[in-house]
């Protein structure tokens, strides 16, 4: 037998509890199921009650749930709808985002480009300003100057022309060898 401590409910052989012939509780008969069905304050009032409020509370809660679920199914549409939204709003931003990152790509050539232009044209400029602005002669000095030349080149356009013309008749009137002596003569004559 395991030992048992102090504190430890130990059920032992005791003696039957005797009872006095009338106990100082039982001096009244007991009453409250005389009638079952007629009491205020008995068992199956108590029962029928407990029944009746667990009814109640049973069809608030189905329909407690089922208005719950109606609002859940109607925030869970709501949010596949929005979860869409976003994620059509998100797929255009960034198709948005693309384009805008390939029109700042060429934006930024067309820049470099533009700026290359914008310094040979600065550098070009720079070079005319002593040669048209800071220059000795005037502008009319240059018109002059220019109209002579372009005089000049006529005039020289004239006499090759001419030249060309004299020679052709002289060639086809002499023969071939003393043509080309001719010109080795005037050669000679002009470098001498």
């Amino acid at each position: 037998e395991v030992p048992k401590e102090s504190w430890e409910f130990i059920q032992s052989r005791r003696e039957p509890v005797t009872l006095p012939e009338e106990p100082f509780a039982w001096d009244a008969s007991y009453t409250a199921v005389a009638d079952p069905t007629q009491q205020p304050r008995g068992i199956l009032t108590l029962l029928e009650k407990v029944s009746a409020d667990f009814a109640h509370m049973e069809s608030d809660t189905a329909a407690q749930e089922a208005s719950d679920k109606e609002i859940f199914d109607e925030d869970m549409k709501n949010c596949d709808v929005e979860r869409a939204r976003r994620s059509k709003e998100s797929e255009v931003k960034d198709h948005e985002r693309k384009r805008q990152l390939e029109k700042q790509a060429s934006f930024e050539k067309e820049r470099k480009g533009v700026k290359g232009e914008l310094e040979a044209t600065q550098q070009y400029f720079s070079d005319l300003q002593p040669a048209c602005v800071t220059g000795d002669s005037t502008y009319e000095d240059r018109k002059a100057a220019r109209s002579k030349e372009v005089d000049a080149l006529k005039e020289a356009q004239g006499l090759l022309q001419n030249a060309f013309e004299d020679n052709a008749t002289k060639t086809a009137q002499e023969p071939a060898e003393g043509s080309a002596l001719k010109f080795l003569g005037r050669r000679t004559l002009r470098t001498a």
